[in-house]
C-alpha cells in the first residue's frame, strides 16, 4: 500500500486476534488468511512468527503460508519440512495448491541431493499438464545444468526467487518491479544484484514501509553516473530506467548547494514520485532533508509541495511552517491556497481554526462550483469534517445535500451500516477490517467519499483520533489538485 494509515491499519488488523465480520470470512481458517496477507504485506517474518505459535495448525493452506514464509526468508529448511502437511494432489494443472506442491518437491528434492527424485516429479507434472515452461527451465538447471528456454516472467514469487538461485540464474533485470512484496526487503539489501534491481526493490519496498527512508537513500547512491549524464537534467534528459531517473534526481540534489536549485529539485522528485505511484516512497526519502530547509519567501514555490509531504509523513508543524507562505500569498497561488488551507484544518487534533464563516463560505463556493474537481474537493471536506466532529453550518448541509442529489452510490448501505454498528459497539478488529474493506485498495484517496467519511468516523468512536485524522488527511489530499511537486 501506498498510505502510511492503511499500513498502520493493516498491521494492527493482520497481528490481532480480531475474527472477522458476519459475513466478510471465506473458506479457509483465520489463521491462513492472516498468514496470507502477512505476507502479501511483505512481512514473511511476521507471517512465520504467528506460524510458530500455531504449530499444531497442520491444514494445507497453513502449510502453504508457513512454507511461502519460510521460502521469502531463505529459510529452506523451514519451508521443506512444511511439504509433509500439504497434500500431494494430482492436478497441479488446474488446482493451484497442487502446483505449488509439485514446484516445491522439486525443489526441496533438489536442495537434499536427490535430483533423480526431482526429475521424476518434472516428469510426473508434465504428464499431468502443469504448463509453467519457467518452472522447467529452473529445475532442469538446478538438476543438470540445462538451460531449457522458457520467456521472462511477469511476476515472481518466493518460490521462483529460492529456484533462479538454485539454478545458478541471474535473476530477471525488472525483479525489482515484479517481485511480490515478501521478498522485495530481501531483494533490495541483495549486495550482488545490479543496482537498478535493489533500488526498484527499494522503492516498492518502502510503499509497504518495509525500508526506512535512509535505506532507500543508500540505495539511490549506489547508481552511477556520468558527468554528462548528470548535466542532463539540465535539459530534462533522463535514464531510460524510472528507478534510475529517480536516483539521478536524488543525487542532483545531494550534490546541489544553491538553495533555490534545490528547492527545484525536491519538486520535481516529488512530482515523479506522485506521478509514478510512489509518492510515500519519496516522500520518505526526502523528509529529513527537506526539514533542514528554511521556510522562506524566496522558496516560496517549493511551499505548496513541502506541506503536504509532511502532512503526507504526519508531521503537520513541519506543514504549518511552509504553509504560512501560502496563506500570506494566497492570491498569487490561486487554488492552491484554498485546498492547503481545508488539508491544514483537518489535521489540526484541536479541530478545525480559523474563521468558521470563512470556512463555511469556502465550502459551500466549492459544493456550488461548475467544476466537478472542485465540487468532488468540496464534498469530501464537508464529509470528512463531519466525521471528524466538526459541526457543519446548515448551509453547507444543504449545498452538500444539493450537490450529492442524483450521485451515483458508491459503497453499498449495507456495508457503511456495519461499519457504523462496529464502531458504535465498540469492536476495534471489526471496525478496522471494515474500514479496511470500505476504503479498498486504492488508498483514501481513491475511496468512496462516504466510506472514508464512515470509517473515519467509527475509527474516532473507538478513541483512534490519531488514525481517524490522517486517514482524513490522505482521503482529502487524494482530491487536491494543489502542486504535489
Amino acid at each position: 500500500s501506498g498510505s502510511p494509515v492503511m499500513n498502520d491499519l493493516s498491521d494492527r488488523l493482520l497481528l490481532s486476534s480480531a475474527q472477522p465480520p458476519e459475513g466478510q470470512g471465506s473458506g479457509s481458517s483465520l489463521l491462513a488468511v492472516r498468514l496470507d496477507r502477512l505476507i502479501a504485506a511483505g512481512r514473511p517474518d511476521k507471517a512465520a512468527e504467528l506460524a510458530r505459535s500455531a504449530m499444531a495448525d497442520k491444514s494445507a493452506p497453513v502449510a502453504m503460508a508457513r512454507a511461502r514464509a519460510a521460502l521469502a526468508l531463505g529459510q529452506t529448511q523451514d519451508a521443506c519440512m512444511a511439504l509433509a502437511d500439504i497434500p500431494a494432489g494430482n492436478d497441479p494443472a488446474h488446482d493451484a495448491a497442487d502446483a505449488f506442491s509439485t514446484r516445491l518437491s522439486a525443489y526441496c528434492q533438489v536442495v537434499s541431493g536427490n535430483k533423480r527424485a526431482a526429475s521424476l516429479t518434472l516428469d510426473l507434472a508434465r504428464e499431468e499438464g502443469l504448463d509453467d515452461p519457467l518452472f522447467y527451465s529452473l529445475a532442469a538447471q538446478a538438476i543438470d545444468g540445462l538451460k531449457l528456454k522458457a520467456d521472462e516472467p511477469a511476476a515472481l514469487t518466493a518460490l521462483d526467487v529460492a529456484l533462479y538461485r538454485l539454478a545458478g540464474r541471474e535473476l530477471p533485470k525488472n525483479a525489482g518491479e515484479i517481485a511480490e512484496p515478501a521478498v522485495l526487503a530481501g531483494l533490495a539489501r541483495d549486495e550482488a544484484l545490479a543496482a537498478e534491481t535493489r533500488i526498484a526493490a527499494g522503492e516498492r519496498a518502502a510503499m509497504f514501509g518495509l525500508v526506512e527512508g535512509g535505506e532507500l537513500a543508500s540505495l539511490y547512491k549506489l547508481a552511477q553516473f556520468t558527468p554528462e549524464e548528470m548535466e542532463g537534467l539540465k535539459t530534462a534528459t533522463f535514464p531510460a530506467s524510472p528507478a534510475l531517473r529517480r536516483a539521478l534526481i536524488y543525487q542532483a540534489l545531494q550534490a546541489e548547494v544553491s538553495p533555490l536549485a534545490r528547492a527545484d529539485l525536491f519538486r520535481l522528485m516529488l512530482a515523479t514520485g506522485e506521478s509514478s505511484g510512489l509518492y510515500l516512497a519519496t516522500v520518505e526519502v526526502l523528509r529529513a532533508e527537506l526539514a533542514q530547509m528554511t521556510p522562506s519567501a524566496v522558496l516560496r514555490g517549493l511551499a505548496p509541495a513541502a506541506v503536504r509531504a509532511f502532512l503526507f509523513a504526519g508531521e503537520r508543524e513541519h506543514a504549518l511552517a511552509w504553509y504560512e507562505l501560502v496563506a500570506q500569498e494566497g492570491r498569487t497561488i490561486g487554488r492552491d491556497a484554498r485546498e492547503l488551507g481545508a488539508l491544514m484544518r483537518i489535521s489540526d487534533p484541536t479541530g478545525p481554526a480559523g474563521n468558521p464563516d470563512q470556512v463555511a463560505a469556502d465550502i459551500t463556493s466549492d459544493l456550488k462550483s461548475g467544476v466537478k474537481a472542485t465540487r468532488d474537493f468540496g464534498v469530501r471536506e464537508a464529509l470528512l469534517l463531519d466525521a471528524l466532529g466538526y459541526r457543519l453550518p446548515q448551509p453547507v448541509l444543504e449545498a452538500l445535500a444539493a450537490s450529492r442529489k442524483g450521485a451515483a452510490a458508491g459503497s453499498s448501505e449495507a456495508m457503511l451500516n456495519q461499519l457504523r454498528a462496529a464502531g458504535q459497539k465498540g469492536a476495534v478488529g471489526e471496525t478496522v477490517m471494515l474500514s479496511l474493506v470500505a476504503i479498498g485498495p486504492g488508498g483514501p484517496g481513491e475511496a468512496d467519499p462516504q466510506a472514508a467519511a464512515q470509517a473515519v468516523s467509527s475509527l474516532k468512536a473507538l478513541h483512534l483520533d490519531d488514525e481517524a485524522r490522517r486517514l482524513a488527511v490522505e482521503a482529502l489530499m487524494g482530491r487536491s489538485h494543489a502542486e504535489p511537486g
